[in-house]
C-alpha cells in the first residue's frame, strides 16, 4: 500500500501506470477536472446527510435538555419508596425488641417519621432538581461546543478556500501583467532592431 509520502517519490511514468491500472483513477478516487464544483458537490452532500440523519437527532437532543424532568420524577417515587421502608424498619424494631408502645408514643413515632419523610423527600427532589438543571445545562453546552466547533471548521474552510481564490486571481493578474510587460519589451525590441536596420 502506498503512504501519504509515496507519491512524492514516484515519477510521472509511474503515477500514469497507476492511473492505467485504476481506469483513470488514482487511490479508487475519480479524476477531478472542476474541484470547485466537486467541493461544492461534497458540501451540498454533507448537509443533505446531515439533515436525513443528524437533525431531527440534535433537535430532540435540544427539546431534551430544555424539557427533561427524569431525575426529579424519579426523586419523587424514590422518595415514597424510602418513606415505606422508613416505616418498615420502625415497625420490624419494635416487634423484635418487643417495645410496647403507649398510644402518646407511637403517635410521636408516626409524627417523627411523617416528618423525616417529608424533610427527606423535599430534600430529594430539591437535589434532584439542581442535578437535572445541572444535567441539562451540561448537555446543551455539549450541543453548542459541538455546533460551534463544527462552525469553526467550515469558516476556517471557508477562510482558505477564499485565501486560495486571492492567490489565484494575484497569480492570474500578476501573469497577465508580466505577459504584457514581455509582450511590449518584445515589440519594442524588435521596432529598436528594425530602426537599426533600416539605419545600416
Amino acid at each position: 500500500m502506498l503512504g501519504a509520502g509515496s507519491f512524492s517519490m514516484l515519477g510521472e511514468a509511474a503515477l500514469a501506470g497507476l492511473a492505467g491500472q485504476n481506469g483513470g483513477q488514482i487511490g479508487g478516487l475519480p479524476n477531478v477536472s472542476d474541484p470547485e464544483k466537486t467541493y461544492a458537490n461534497i458540501t451540498r452532500q454533507e448537509y443533505l446527510d446531515y439533515v436525513s440523519q443528524y437533525r431531527d437527532f440534535e433537535e430532540q437532543m435540544i427539546t431534551e435538555s430544555q424539557t427533561d424532568t427524569s431525575l426529579i420524577d424519579a426523586s419523587r417515587e424514590n422518595a415514597q419508596i424510602a418513606s415505606g421502608i422508613a416505616q418498615g424498619v420502625s415497625d420490624r424494631n419494635a416487634s423484635r425488641y418487643g417495645a410496647a408502645l403507649t398510644p402518646a408514643q407511637a403517635q410521636e413515632q408516626r409524627r417523627a417519621l411523617e416528618r423525616g419523610n417529608t424533610l427527606g423527600s423535599i430534600q430529594s427532589v430539591n437535589d434532584a432538581r439542581i442535578a437535572q438543571r445541572e444535567l441539562n445545562q451540561n448537555k446543551l453546552a455539549d450541543l453548542i461546543n459541538i455546533g460551534q466547533g463544527v462552525n469553526r471548521s467550515s469558516l476556517s474552510q471557508m477562510g482558505s478556500a477564499a485565501a486560495n481564490a486571492t492567490q489565484r486571481k494575484n497569480a492570474y493578474d500578476s501573469a497577465k501583467a508580466a505577459s504584457k510587460a514581455q509582450t511590449m519589451s518584445t515589440v519594442g525590441s524588435l521596432g529598436a532592431m528594425a530602426i537599426m536596420a533600416f539605419a545600416f
